[in-house]
C-alpha cells in the first residue's frame, strides 16, 4: 500500500512539472514568433546584359553565325 501510495505521488509530481514545462515553452514560443523579422530581400538590375544560353544561341544563328554563341559575363558573344 505504501508503494502505490509512493508511485502515486511520483505520477502526479511528474504530471506537474510536465504541465507547468509545456506552458512556459508555450509562453516563449509566442514570444519568439513575435520577434522574427522578416528580412527584407532588395532586387538590382545587373549592370551587364543578362544572357540565356538557348537565347544567345538562337540570336547568333539568326545573324548568320552558324556556329551560334556563348553566354560570358558581357553578354553574348557569337561564334563565327
Amino acid at each position: 500500500m505504501k508503494a502505490f501510495f509512493v508511485l502515486l505521488v511520483v505520477f502526479a509530481i511528474a504530471f506537474v512539472a510536465s504541465a507547468e514545462n509545456e506552458e512556459s515553452s508555450e509562453f516563449i514560443h509566442e514570444i519568439e514568433k513575435r520577434q522574427i523579422i522578416k528580412p527584407i530581400t532588395i532586387t538590382a538590375k545587373p549592370p551587364f546584359t543578362p544572357c540565356v544560353f538557348y537565347e544567345c544561341i538562337a540570336r547568333c544563328r539568326q545573324r548568320g553565325y552558324r556556329n551560334g554563341g556563348y553566354c560570358t559575363i558581357n553578354g553574348c558573344q557569337c561564334l563565327r
